[in-house]
């Protein structure tokens, strides 16, 4: 892997997001939809059919929605529907009244789970001929059809993930394109909250995410929690050892992206605990001048001793999730 397909890898997998990145894909699905329609749907009059993957539905029916302060699936389609954002960053601005005059009439939504793992949303409006399917990426849109008409985006497909020696030679590499990312990365993630110590820090933020906290959150593989948790350390380590610390950061986003193409995206399996936890402790570890074989010891071992953090949906328990987790790192 080329520094220059390493850097286009990273843009397309780390993105700023404000609320839970389930609900985010239900939404930018709708607003989707919404942005090829003649008209402004009608709450009166619209109907719409939804259908998720098990894992998504999970998530997408526990996070609380940014602004409308309400969980679940509907919230989450409401708030697409009356956003005015033209990017998967659907919950940074949406009209709150409209949101809410589409939750008044739940009848105009019917969502189908579909025994399917992984990330997969498919949003259609009945005997119109018109859906959008994201698979895959929650910002990826697989299939768009407005009308009967093929609206597909063409997009070139991203990088191979990189192999664990790639990683160590893009991360001593020192390239000054991917330590801006990285340092992009760490400094506009949620701000640390001062006063508690780090292991409380990213377990209070985590938590805060899922219970409806606005704030805009660094993305990483589809995951703002799993984003917050390697990002908030290195800030910290930044702000002791400056530059010095960036091939970590390097190491651990590009550790994240490897794990994430071993493990899926979205599984019964807590995600910190198979990616983010291993991928932290990775860069660390290469920073203290780690060998591959320590690092593959790390991603075996850190999963094991987390082998029962499972995945219940996007609740605030998270937090003790990401507590534990930390403390494994």
């Amino acid at each position: 892997m080329t520094t220059r397909e390493a850097l286009r890898l990273l843009q397309g997998e780390i993105v700023q997001v404000v609320g839970c990145t389930e609900p985010a894909a239900v939404a930018y699905a709708f607003r989707t939809l919404v942005r090829h329609l003649p008209r402004k749907p009608n709450p009166a009059a619209f109907r719409a059919e939804l259908r998720l993957s098990q894992d998504a539905f999970r998530n997408a029916s526990t996070a609380v929605v940014p602004r409308l302060k309400t969980r679940g699936i509907l919230a989450a389609a409401a708030a697409g529907i009356a956003s005015r954002a033209d990017d998967f960053n659907v919950f940074a601005a949406f009209d709150l009244r409209r949101a809410r005059a589409f939750m008044e009439n739940p009848d105009w939504l019917t969502v189908v789970p579909v025994r399917r793992r992984g990330l997969f949303v498919h949003a259609q409006l009945p005997g119109l001929r018109t859906g959008v399917t994201l698979s895959g990426r929650h910002d990826r849109i697989a299939k768009l059809g407005v009308f009967g008409e093929d609206r597909t985006p063409r997009e070139k497909p991203l990088p191979k993930p990189p192999t664990l020696a790639e990683i160590f030679t893009l991360a001593r590499a020192r390239d000054p394109q991917l330590e801006a990312l990285a340092r992009d990365f760490i400094h506009r993630q949620v701000p640390p909250e001062t006063g508690y110590p780090p292991e409380t820090q990213l377990a209070r933020r985590v938590a805060g995410r899922m219970a409806g906290y606005s704030h805009p959150v660094m993305t990483v593989t589809g995951s703002g929690n799993q984003g917050i948790f390697i990002a908030l350390p290195y800030r910290r380590l930044y702000a002791e050892q400056g530059e010095a610390i960036l091939p970590a950061v390097v190491f651990s986003l590009l550790a994240q992206v490897h794990l994430s193409a071993k493990h899926d995206r979205l599984s019964a399996k807590c995600g910190l605990a198979t990616k983010a936890a291993p991928a932290l402790a990775a860069g660390l570890a290469f920073a203290r001048g780690a060998a591959p074989a320590d690092i593959r010891r790390i991603f075996r071992d850190i999963p094991a001793a987390l082998a029962d953090l499972t995945c219940a949906g996007a609740e605030p328990a998270c937090g003790r999730k990401a507590r534990r987790a930390f403390r494994a790192v």
